[in-house]
């Protein structure tokens, strides 16, 4: 069974002073497919971002205000436990899905609780260079992560789609975390715990090259470390929230 105009996705990301890229992620989501539903965790913008977002009072984007910078997972969280749709993408605010969303929609079905999109760093205008465009994995630039064919190879889900039932039983993002990691935390979590997955190396993002907001915190490598040792031993960390 494939997706369904009832089985909307919702697509989930932070912004924080982002508002010269504002119109590609409205242009690049709603109003490329009436089936997504776009909710923006803003970090405490002063750019105008907000009241951007306000005046164009889109019927599908979800403006959720923290008043402040956060870290990833407790972002993420936020904008999950908002979300009105099952199925949710995880997104960024510097992406562009290059492919069309019903490509997306076509391969999503009652198999799978999760799915990996393709990426690779380039300009808005790449999404139509065929050159750029070409080939599948990292000797061509693309970066999807999946190691799953070895014993304990890592996955890790840069962009793409997690069912929500994943983090009503094994919990949320770890809001121990500061930024990186927590996304390859969740996604080896879901593996590990007995979610059934798809790469899609044929659904390729672009992530756009910005000045990246995001800075590496030292503890978040040692949580990481730590953690997949408790996945692989049939562990959950004691400290996850769990959607309701």
């Amino acid at each position: 069974m494939f997706i369904t105009l009832e089985e909307m996705v919702s697509i989930v990301t932070g912004t924080l002073d982002r508002l010269y890229l504002l119109p590609k992620i409205i242009a690049n989501t709603v109003d490329a497919n009436d089936k997504l539903e776009l909710v923006l965790v803003d970090g405490g913008s002063t750019d105008g971002t907000i009241e951007k977002i306000k005046e164009i009072n889109h019927p599908r984007i979800k403006l959720i205000e923290v008043g402040g910078r956060s870290s990833y997972p407790h972002f993420m969280n936020l904008g999950i436990e908002n979300a009105t749709h099952e199925w949710v993408c995880q997104w960024n605010d510097d992406v562009v899905l290059v492919n069309d969303w019903e490509e997306v929609f076509k391969v999503i079905n009652e198999e799978n609780d999760f799915y990996l999109f393709n990426w690779k760093y380039g300009n808005f205008e790449d999404v139509t260079n065929e050159d750029w465009l070409d080939g599948e994995i990292y000797t061509s630039g693309w970066c999807l992560v999946d190691e799953t064919n070895n014993n304990n190879g890592e996955i890790v889900m840069n962009y793409g789609l997690y069912n929500k039932k994943i983090f009503r039983k094994i919990g949320m993002y770890n809001d121990a975390y500061q930024y990186y990691y927590a996304d390859g935390d969740m996604t080896n979590r879901a593996h590990k715990f007995g979610f059934k997955h798809k790469s899609l190396k044929e659904i390729k993002v672009c992530s756009l090259i910005t000045n990246k907001k995001a800075t590496h915190h030292p503890n978040d490598t040692l949580i990481y470390s730590q953690n997949i040792e408790m996945y692989n031993n049939g562990i959950l960390p004691e400290n996850l929230e769990y959607l309701q």
